[in-house]
């Protein structure tokens, strides 16, 4: 008989009174995967030990949250977290709240965990947030027990998500690019990890390969770049797979995690810096290559 899987390291959410796994599924790769390979890939991923996935309604125009919605049937949609990222970028009431009801559908559920803002990445985004009524959505939807958490996701610059802290709002977590190269250029882990957690929101890592810049640049090893976004102080890190292979690779990593120390961690930082200090590994940070064109049509910004 095969062995059972070794359990994952789970955390808790900030200072809320739950857990969730190390490692989190990315699902905007499966987007290409097709119907079957995502169904199987999800369902694999719960099975040993992930207990938490983000999904958006641009991720595949919209297939991928109706192929992951077949995934959790049959008492997956029981164990794993949901962490929804509404993509309604003109940030108002009617839009989200559309995109919202539309997903809950898509996904055959009736409530999410987490409400997430994607892609906060624009100046006026805290502004738009509050004045256009996208926040009043996702408060109202919490609420109705629709949603238990609220929270947003920002890859850009640190001043956009320190100036939505700073406007008051409690939230619940923040989703973030955590990796060694973050630490050079405009750096999430510098400047807005340690605000978050003063507030004791959960944070969520994203981009540990620095948006395939790692694997591809050879810098910074993987499994080395993944041990660091899950030796900081976060709650999971979300880490795209769109093949056994990789979903395999990566869950061996999470088991067998050990935290680097202080020392590994600052050695990390000064191989990649080198190469990191410009941000031209970052380009989630300094294209608009990693930008969704509902985004930037929102935004003004005309297609690529």
């Amino acid at each position: 008989m095969p062995k059972p899987p070794i359990p994952l390291e789970h955390r808790a959410l900030g200072r809320r009174d739950a857990a969730t796994s190390i490692l989190g599924l990315g699902t905007r790769r499966l987007a290409e995967a097709g119907q079957q390979e995502t169904i199987r890939l999800v369902r694999e991923a719960i099975d040993h030990g992930v207990s938490v996935l983000e999904i958006a309604p641009e991720y595949g125009e919209g297939r991928t949250e109706r192929w992951i919605g077949l995934a959790l049937k049959d008492g997956y949609r029981e164990r794993v977290r949901i962490v929804w990222q509404c993509s309604a970028h003109l940030r108002d009431y009617k839009t989200s709240m559309q995109q919202f009801e539309s997903s809950l559908k898509q996904l055959q559920t009736d409530r999410v965990d987490f409400w997430s803002f994607y892609q906060v990445i624009y100046d006026n985004d805290p502004e738009w947030m509050a004045d256009h009524g996208g926040l009043d959505a996702a408060q109202e939807a919490r609420e109705q027990g629709l949603v238990k958490w609220i929270a947003f996701h920002g890859e850009k610059s640190p001043h956009i998500a320190l100036k939505l802290l700073a406007r008051g709002f409690a939230w619940d977590a923040v989703l973030m690019p955590l990796n060694p190269f973050d630490a050079t250029f405009r750096s999430f882990e510098k400047q807005v990890l340690p605000e978050v957690i003063r507030r004791g929101a959960a944070v969520f890592g994203t981009k540990p390969f620095a948006g395939g810049a790692i694997p591809a640049g050879k810098i910074i090893k993987p499994d080395d770049a993944l041990r660091y976004a899950w030796s900081l102080p976060v709650s999971s890190v979300f880490v795209g797979c769109d093949s056994t292979a990789v979903l395999r690779k990566t869950l061996k990593a999470a088991s067998a995690f050990k935290p680097f120390h202080a020392g590994e961690m600052d050695a990390l930082r000064q191989k990649a810096r080198p190469t990191a200090g410009d941000g031209r590994h970052e380009r989630y940070k300094t294209t608009q290559d990693f930008d969704g064109l509902p985004g930037r049509i929102a935004h003004g910004f005309a297609p690529k």
